[in-house]
């Protein structure tokens, strides 16, 4: 064996082990389903179909499940939650 062939190269690159995780190229579909099926059920509804103390719980579940979306599939779910939100206004107690 010759002793170059343990020599470094300058020339290969580093493997960079601390990079941050790329961002996702797809969203979860099966929390892209669920978030969909709370807009359609907003949609669907002429007054609140939850409760006030359901809808919080609700909203929180809602932001919890779009950060497994790319940012383009939560920002469309967020406006069209939002829109159905404000559609329908503030729950009964």
């Amino acid at each position: 064996m010759k002793k170059s062939a343990a020599a470094i190269d300058d020339r290969q690159g580093v493997i960079p082990i601390d990079l941050p995780p790329a961002p996702r190229l797809s969203s979860d579909e099966k929390a892209r389903d669920e978030l969909l099926g709370m807009v359609e059920t907003l949609a669907a509804a002429k007054r609140h179909p939850w409760s006030a103390r359901l809808l919080g719980w609700q909203v929180r579940r809602f932001d919890a499940l779009k950060l497994l979306l790319t940012p383009i599939d939560a920002a469309a779910a967020t406006s069209r939650f939002q829109a159905e939100l404000e559609r329908l206004g503030p729950p009964e107690e």
